[in-house]
């Protein structure tokens, strides 16, 4: 794992050297191909909700997301580290007050693809750094953001360089003050592994992790609807 000082340095280089890409703007969240979207977080009626927010287009291009995918190394100088996924949104489109403090909390466990599942014996350690704090896949731990009137925030994500090519799992949720704490989600880091391998381990966390889901109450699709673009 990259240490402290080098990790700090990341903040600045990986957000200088890394491009944000074009992300796909289908409609379907089990067309993976290109659609690496940021965490939107969203107020629905006093409950966080999780999306896929889509900076390019200043919108919550899916409503109710609850996997992300990251590959690590898109930067050839730093394959063990990523700034993908971000925290980003408007705050009026979501429903957010500009000043709050929004919380992503990583739950302790990394897991490994098997092939036909996650394993969580892998020896390896995943850890995400935001501004001075650090938290990792050992103990878990909580990362604080400035919600302001439009953000895309970003923390460093890095893996252990001892780790084997392969599709890494978190489980994190998001909480505020005053609303009550989102349900699990969870991001798939890739590295080193071939695209269709990947897809099927993101295919089993859809499918096995993420119940059905219910249809977003009315009020809350109203929400949406009548702030997707800001005035």
């Amino acid at each position: 794992m990259f240490p402290k000082s080098t990790s700090r340095l990341l903040v600045g280089a990986l957000a200088a050297s890394v491009s944000l890409g074009a992300f796909a703007d289908g409609d379907d969240e089990h067309d993976h191909e290109g659609e690496h979207f940021d965490i939107g977080v969203w107020n629905d009626n006093g409950i966080l909700r999780t999306g896929g927010w889509d900076h390019d287009e200043e919108a919550l291009e899916v409503a109710d997301l609850r996997v992300f995918e990251a590959e690590f190394g898109e930067d050839p100088v730093f394959p063990f580290a990523t700034d993908e996924p971000g925290l980003g949104g408007v705050a009026a489109d979501l429903g957010l007050a500009e000043g709050s403090t929004l919380t992503l909390n990583m739950a302790s466990g990394l897991g490994a693809w098997n092939g036909s599942g996650f394993s969580y014996d892998t020896g390896a350690t995943l850890s995400a750094q935001y501004g001075p704090t650090t938290v990792d896949t050992n103990a878990g731990g909580s990362l604080d953001f400035l919600v302001t009137e439009d953000y895309d925030l970003h923390p460093i994500w890095s893996i252990d360089e001892n780790a084997g090519d392969g599709a890494y799992l978190i489980e994190l949720t998001a909480s505020m003050d005053g609303l009550q704490t989102s349900e699990s989600f969870w991001v798939v880091f890739n590295l080193g592994l071939d695209h269709e391998d990947y897809e099927a381990s993101v295919e089993w966390v859809e499918g096995n992790l993420v119940p059905t889901p219910a249809a977003l109450p009315a009020l809350g699709l109203a929400f949406l609807a009548g702030r997707r673009r800001r005035a």
